[in-house]
């Protein structure tokens, strides 16, 4: 490898794994209250590792486009400055010499981005799925959690905790009993969970049967238990009303790709094709956002300017905006993936004209 590579990879890598591990951490201290609370209803420290590294390939499709921009942006800057474009320039090196190290690399990342974006984070998403509902269906208690912050608009839950996702007192239970579409109620003076088995005192269960008799009354049951026992997954299993499903931001690519012929649509007219364009757009924004970068952090003259960096800014934003709308065209998916595409020939466009001015020495 010539030596001017190892030195622009160098500087290049540098800044792109600061600004990686930044945006990881950022991602860590916004999620660090999930994964507290699936600390205290997991049943090992694995299990919390791997849900902790599950969240990892969640931000990097996003976190890696924007580290190339600032990346290659400062490493042209920083170049122009110390006047080492000036000395390569006068050593005989072209201006697509000098980017074509820095391009080659931001297409092997675009092919990590698209590896990541396409198979890496739904795998991982649905990993992080199996985990929660693993934790839920042997700790019932993170569902009444859930329950108690609204996230389930079927269930009601009342409870005094006392160890925190390991024993309650004064439960008070309703739910929504799908079998014959009547409330149930559940009271108990105390809930424990003991090797992946629910234990109650003093539990009293109210429910109802179907007569299945037209215009008779359903039958009212209820039981009074000094002392139950029974399996925790026994409960999760009936308060979880989401059982099986996975969105399409689970299915890897070609999942969705097959999804997609079995709807007998094309992959333009289709929300499952929504989704590919979505995965395809940004698993390529690396090479885009390095190229703008690069092109944007060319500085000629010892006047300092901020005009590449608002229009790096802009282009950035534009992109960004754009990717928000196509997300919502459900309805159109068509104008969706002609809305994903939209910022990337601008930006080169743009970036392009810039590097021609730079290379006629026009500012």
């Amino acid at each position: 490898m010539p030596l001017i590579w190892r030195y622009f990879f160098k500087n290049y890598l540098q800044v792109l794994l600061l600004c990686v591990s930044s945006f990881v951490t950022i991602l860590f201290v916004m999620r660090m209250r999930d994964i507290a609370e699936f600390a205290s209803v997991a049943s090992s420290g694995l299990a919390i590792f791997l849900f902790s590294l599950y969240q990892i390939p969640h931000v990097l499709p996003q976190a890696i486009p924007i580290a190339c921009v600032i990346a290659s942006m400062l490493l042209f800057q920083r170049m122009s400055t110390t006047h080492e474009m000036t000395a390569l320039r006068a050593a005989g090196f072209s201006l697509q010499r000098i980017l074509y190290p820095i391009l080659l690399m931001a297409f092997l990342l675009s092919l990590l981005n698209f590896t990541l974006a396409c198979d890496v984070a739904p795998r991982a998403k649905m990993a992080t799925k199996t985990l929660l509902s693993k934790a839920g269906s042997d700790n019932p208690f993170s569902i009444f959690n859930k329950i108690s912050e609204g996230k389930f608009s079927n269930s009601y839950v009342e409870m005094r905790a006392l160890k925190e996702g390991k024993k309650a007192q004064d439960v008070l239970l309703i739910m929504n009993n799908r079998s014959n579409k009547r409330l149930g109620i559940i009271t108990a003076k105390e809930l424990t969970i003991e090797n992946e088995l629910l234990k109650g005192k003093d539990v009293s269960i109210i429910s109802s049967v179907d007569p299945k008799i037209e215009n008779e009354f359903d039958h009212l049951v209820i039981e009074n238990q000094t002392y139950m026992e029974t399996k925790a997954s026994n409960l999760s299993d009936m308060l979880s009303s989401k059982k099986g499903y996975a969105g399409l931001d689970f299915l890897s690519l070609r999942a969705l790709f097959a999804k997609a012929a079995l709807q007998n649509k094309s992959v333009f007219s289709s929300v499952t094709g929504l989704e590919i364009a979505k995965r395809l757009s940004i698993s390529w924004a690396p090479f885009i956002f390095t190229l703008m970068g690069a092109a944007f952090g060319m500085e000629l003259g010892r006047r300092k300017t901020k005009k590449g960096i608002i229009c790096a800014i802009l282009l950035s934003a534009f992109y960004l905006s754009c990717f928000v709308a196509a997300k919502s065209m459900k309805d159109s998916p068509c104008i969706g993936w002609i809305i994903y595409f939209l910022p990337y020939p601008i930006i080169i466009f743009i970036s392009a004209r810039f590097i021609r001015n730079f290379s006629k020495g026009i500012e």
